[in-house]
């Protein structure tokens, strides 16, 4: 490689080590996958410990026997009261999440819960399976009464389940969110990289001393291009083994990670790496682009604040579930994201891979000659 290539490249990633606040961005960033991950699972662990809640609710009138088990099996606890009045201030004192009134009368029984809030409704559905459960025992016992057979009565024909869904939702989720992550930190340590190109040394006079040593524009230009696609390489690297770290230790301790297997062969690291290479590549380029005529440091920070908006955009598709076509692996940036989580998760093809790293190819051989046209012109160059 050519000597003021490597000197720029030594210069600017020496330039970026002794800058710590971008190299704590550039570690800690990734850092919010394994919380995040953490963070999911134990929310997911909470929801389903839901399921072992004992409720608490009151009556206004006795239970028989088979009542009593069905609220055993259904895990309530119940108190009993003499008046309506007397379930109102049990509720008011938050000794029970909702109560049932009877109406002997009309045979009629009332729910009382709070519907605005999410224990209410749980309470409130609990509350529905009792009463349908004891329901059915009294038709049972009246067609048994009726020397009708219940099996006869009951099962005129069989139903069987399959689940056609091959992922948790949740997880794929989590999964969409660690991959954006990973590219989201190339866009971020490669924003910052770009607008030093020209912004920054633009605004503090050093770039027309930096021309006038024996380097060409072109020399300086791959330098400060290369090096900011290493950084955002080896950013996007921490995040790719904090990812993968964070799933395998996940899997011990989560049950959302049941039944999920990791992708872990050579061809899906190889794929991986590849893939984030051309993103490192291709997000570099466009952010050198979109810094070349910005004056100061705050305007170059804008103009690259778009990168890290289309970053989200795969997030929003995994959330509605949208179907992709093969013209989504032709989208930059969509398309590094999408095919990370199709790799790891055993649902990548050839084709796609291929459409992945042969768009990106030429986008990026777009975006490097709009890059030198622009910087040979003297307007980039020496704008203020």
């Amino acid at each position: 490689m050519n000597k003021n290539i490597l000197i720029t490249i030594k210069k600017e990633l020496r330039s970026i080590i002794r800058d710590k606040k971008t190299i704590i961005r550039m570690l800690l960033f990734p850092l919010i996958i394994p919380a995040m991950i953490i963070f999911y699972g134990n929310m997911y662990e909470g929801i389903e410990d839901t399921n072992d809640n004992t409720y608490k609710i009151g009556i206004d009138y006795q239970i028989s026997e088979e009542e009593k088990e069905i609220f055993n099996t259904l895990k309530i606890d119940y108190i009993e009261c003499n008046s309506k009045e007397c379930l109102e201030e049990s509720y008011s004192n938050k000794e029970i999440e909702g109560y049932i009134s009877y109406n002997k009368d009309s045979n009629t029984y009332k729910i009382y819960t709070d519907s605005s809030s999410t224990n209410g409704m749980m309470t409130s559905a609990i509350i529905e399976e009792y009463l349908s459960s004891y329901s059915q025992l009294l038709t049972n016992t009246y067609l048994l009464n009726q020397n009708i057979d219940l099996n006869k009565a009951y099962n005129h024909f069989e139903i069987s389940y399959e689940d056609l869904g091959n992922s948790n939702y949740m997880l794929s989720i989590l999964l969409s969110i660690s991959f954006t992550y990973i590219i989201m930190a190339i866009c971020m340590t490669t924003s910052s990289m770009a607008t030093g190109v020209t912004a920054v040394e633009r605004e503090n006079g050093t770039l027309e001393t930096i021309l006038t040593f024996p380097i060409k524009k072109t020399e300086l230009l791959t330098g400060k291009y290369l090096s900011s696609v290493i950084l955002g390489f080896v950013s996007s690297l921490i995040g790719l083994i904090l990812t993968i770290t964070s799933i395998v230790i996940g899997k011990n301790f989560y049950s959302m990670f049941d039944g999920f297997e990791l992708i872990l062969s050579l061809k899906t690291i190889i794929g991986s790496l590849l893939i984030v290479i051309c993103a490192s590549f291709f997000i570099a380029g466009v952010a050198l682009a979109l810094t070349s005529f910005s004056k100061t440091y705050k305007e170059a920070q804008s103009s690259t604040a778009m990168l890290q908006m289309i970053c989200i955009i795969p997030m929003f598709v995994s959330l509605i579930e949208m179907e992709l076509t093969n013209i989504y692996y032709l989208i930059p940036i969509c398309n590094f994201e999408q095919i990370l989580m199709d790799l790891f998760t055993n649902n990548a093809t050839l084709n796609n891979i291929f459409l992945t790293i042969g768009s990106t190819i030429i986008y990026i051989i777009i975006v490097l000659t709009y890059i030198i046209k622009s910087y040979n012109s003297e307007k980039i160059l020496f704008t203020k």
